[in-house]
């Protein structure tokens, strides 16, 4: 995206779109690492997910 504005309307959009889906993220990539981003109003399933996502990825960068 080009800005975090436009970034962030693509992702509410995308989020209000799917429903009742579990949205995860944001993610940053690009970055020689996956860079994950918690935001202050994030749930705890939020957290457990990203935390989740987070292993999978360190998991991944071993190999």
């Amino acid at each position: 995206m080009p800005t975090l504005d436009a970034a962030n309307i693509s992702f509410n959009l995308l989020k209000t779109a799917a429903g009742g889906g579990i949205t995860i993220g944001p993610i940053l990539l690009g970055a020689a690492k996956p860079v994950h981003i918690v935001t202050p109003t994030a749930t705890v399933r939020r957290l457990i997910n990203m935390t989740a996502l987070a292993v999978v990825d360190a998991q991944a960068l071993r190999k």
